[in-house]
């Protein structure tokens, strides 16, 4: 599909060629705003991350509706959105190596506000050194790791880590952060908001222990999509990163993140065989819902207001459609709006997504950042 929308706007979703990627903009920005308006009565910062749908129309979308600026997983990312007028970008990734290091110091020149994770005196030491040689410095933000067993320093190191890096002459500590992973682990209102409020108390305190220890701690970085909202005001944390809340997915629906009603981003299928009274074969595979990741959902891909009807199977340009449960069953050439189980991984396949209200085609958007992964 080409990048110009003057011939789609105002033509139904179901004119278009499928498979293609629909995102509702009533609901994208009802999600923006439910989050932004809670994380602002609760005295938090909103700092959204881009890998969930890198497109820059979205994140200036965010930053208009009171976001103070992105969170990128990669410096290709953060380029493509300081080229799209991004002010204020955290790489919330570990960044090693030359190539990475002279890319980031070439976008500090053009960023007002750059910020980069840090985790180890390694990757401190070669941020310093490159930043030094090209007479700068940067912000940093500690990381550590709050129960994900990814990246972060054991709490137990972090003043250590702290005083290690404060010797090294470019870098700036500015805070620290975590990855809210074990939200995950959670199901349901209830169940977010008691894990929140411990996952900021512990970002707190472990704040508390690097101001005993003399560092100006500015930044409380945590949160992700299914504690957003759940925050109280005084709760430790002066900012939060969620990346999915804004499209949603299955996995958010089945989390008891957000409802079926606020997913804003479905992909469009067209069934082209039914070989028996059950399997419906549609022409989205797994290049075009990606595949699931984690166990949160048993499936592929559910069809839009009829959960019931599950993708059990994709290959690359088929998905598995088992309609014996549905309430009616899909025939030749209808088209159908399949929720995927993940958004992230789903939307860097296609090179646009198409913005519609309702039914109706609004424009077109290129996913900027697709495959920026690097």
């Amino acid at each position: 599909m080409s990048n110009d929308s003057s011939a789609w706007i105002g033509r139904s979703i179901y004119d278009l060629d499928t498979p293609c990627l629909l995102v509702d903009l009533d609901i994208l920005t009802a999600n923006i705003a439910r989050i932004q308006q809670a994380s602002s009565a609760a005295g938090l910062d909103v700092r959204p991350h881009i890998k969930a749908h890198k497109t820059p129309q979205i994140a200036h979308l965010q930053v208009r509706a009171g976001a103070i600026g992105v969170t990128a997983a990669k410096v290709s990312e953060a380029e493509v959105f300081a080229a799209a007028g991004i002010e204020d970008i955290f790489i919330a990734n570990q960044l090693i190596g030359p190539t990475k290091m002279r890319r980031l110091v070439a976008l500090a020149g053009y960023v007002p506000r750059l910020s980069v994770a840090v985790d180890s005196i390694v990757g401190a030491r070669q941020l310093s050194d490159s930043f030094s040689r090209a007479g700068r410095t940067i912000d940093v933000l500690l990381e550590v790791d709050a129960g994900a067993g990814r990246c972060g320093v054991p709490a137990q190191q972090l003043v250590t880590l702290a005083r290690q890096v404060s010797e090294l002459p470019a870098l700036r500590i500015k805070g620290l952060f975590a990855y809210a992973g074990p939200a995950y682990k959670h199901r349901g209102a209830e169940e977010f908001a008691r894990w929140a409020a411990e996952e900021a108390a512990s970002l707190a305190a472990h704040a508390a222990t690097l101001r005993q220890a003399g560092f100006d701690i500015q930044v409380i970085s945590g949160g992700c999509t299914p504690t957003a909202g759940h925050y109280q005001p005084g709760c430790g944390l002066t900012e939060i990163r969620p990346g999915t809340y804004c499209l949603n997915d299955r996995n958010q629906i089945d989390l008891g993140a957000c409802t079926e009603a606020q997913v804003a981003a479905t992909v469009l299928s067209t069934v082209v065989s039914t070989p028996t009274a059950t399997r419906v074969i549609c022409d989205a595979g797994s290049k075009s819902l990606a595949t699931q990741l984690g166990n949160l959902s048993d499936g592929f891909g559910w069809v839009y207001g009829h959960p019931e009807g599950v993708f059990y199977k994709l290959n690359d340009e088929h998905g598995y459609l088992d309609a014996g449960p549905m309430t009616w069953r899909p025939r030749i050439g209808d088209k159908l709006r399949i929720i995927p189980p993940r958004i992230c991984t789903c939307l860097n396949l296609y090179n646009n997504m198409v913005i519609c209200s309702g039914e109706r085609v609004m424009d077109i958007w290129p996913i900027a950042a697709r495959g920026a992964n690097q």
